[in-house]
């Protein structure tokens, strides 16, 4: 009947299923394929040339450090190029002459308070603690253009460059900014009226206090975060800058004889940022405003936390994810007993969750960390 079907071909039959096996197997190999450079392509960015799994100190069983709030176990994780700077150091100035008699404030303005003799020592410490912390590494600064702060910086540039002391610091060059001065208190000060006002304080609550003709923790807090987005712009510079340079003076580099300095003007590596190290001398309360705003801490973390002693430094180790690659910061354990902050201090997660005490509680969200992907173009 012509409505009948016609039979099949086995030839045919036998055509197709062979055709559709090696298609089969085709798309299979792809597949593999496709995961294989896959990983390979993860490992080249993320990874080492060694596949190993990333390795992280054990920041529980650090032990206090009498001089300075840092450890020296290295981060011994490893990308072919970094992003962030190896470490941020935050450090507050040395023993000035208002730390110990707040009556010099009445006849010498705040910014104008210099260091005494325990605060350059103090200065000179910090200045080897440093020194021995990033040993042949670069170092780019900020310092508060307050004079306690700028004689702490003047110390510390002074003994890194110093040939005899044979510390191999690359100081790279050092950015006066205003925004990282201290909390103001008013002009010439009157000692009882500021005694009563810190009194008040002290039962108000340091963040949102504003003293008479002088700024509230809150005000620091905003000029802070856009001295950050500025070092977020500033990190990006230095790393185009010198990772370029060294590109570029390669062969040049290779051929200058080993009689010379290895001290150089620019980072001994491509990868700029591997080795790159920020450091920020300003003041205690600054210093808590900074690692407040980094971190997203709560105004309630803020005011439970304490003042750094004076030249201490406040180290800011990078770490990298493991499974992503992805560059954060972790506040050294000793820097946080120090200072009296709980938890793990980092950025680790761009965004999480925090439960209050009731379990059901609603959770807080965080939001977006400064130095994230999402976070490159703030506004100042």
């Amino acid at each position: 009947s012509q409505y009948s079907s016609p039979r099949p071909n086995p030839q045919e039959q036998s055509l197709d299923s062979h055709k559709t096996s090696r298609m089969m197997k085709t798309t299979i190999h792809q597949s593999l394929r496709r995961h294989v450079l896959l990983s390979q392509t993860r490992q080249r960015l993320f990874l080492s040339s060694s596949p190993k799994p990333l390795a992280f100190p054990d920041l529980s069983s650090s032990s206090a450090s009498s001089h300075c709030y840092f450890s020296t176990t290295p981060v011994v994780a490893k990308k072919d190029k970094y992003m962030l700077p190896k470490r941020i150091i935050l450090i507050r100035h040395g023993e000035s002459m208002g730390n110990i008699d707040e009556t010099a404030y009445s006849t010498i303005p705040d910014w104008k308070i210099p260091l005494t003799r325990r605060g350059e020592r103090q200065a000179l410490k910090a200045a080897h603690d440093l020194a021995t912390l990033i040993k042949g590494e670069t170092l780019f600064a900020y310092c508060s253009p307050y004079k306690r702060a700028k004689e702490t910086w003047e110390i510390i540039a002074k003994y890194l460059r110093d040939e005899e002391e044979n510390v191999h610091v690359d100081v790279i060059g050092m950015r006066e900014e205003p925004r990282i001065a201290e909390q103001q208190f008013g002009n010439f000060q009157n000692p009882h009226k500021v005694r009563t006002a810190k009194s008040e304080r002290r039962m108000f609550g340091r963040f949102f206090f504003r003293f008479p003709n002088g700024e509230a923790g809150l005000d620091v807090y905003n000029r802070v975060s856009s001295f950050l987005a500025t070092l977020s712009r500033d990190i990006r510079q230095l790393d185009e800058l010198y990772s370029i340079q060294h590109q570029n003076d390669t062969d040049s580099t290779t051929a200058v004889s080993s009689s010379v300095s290895t001290r150089t003007t620019t980072p001994n590596r491509k990868d700029a940022m591997e080795t790159m190290n920020i450091l920020v001398v300003c003041h205690g309360l600054t210093l808590r405003l900074l690692l407040m705003r980094y971190f997203q801490l709560t105004v309630e973390e803020f005011e439970n936390s304490y003042n750094s002693q004076n030249a201490k430094l406040v180290v800011m180790d990078r770490f990298v994810d493991k499974k992503s690659g992805r560059e954060f910061y972790r506040l050294h354990e000793e820097a946080k007993q120090a200072l009296n902050l709980k938890g793990d201090v980092s950025n680790e997660k761009p965004v999480y969750w925090r439960m209050g005490d009731n379990e059901n509680a609603a959770a807080v969200d965080r939001g977006l960390l400064l130095f994230d992907e999402e976070d490159v173009d703030i506004e100042e």
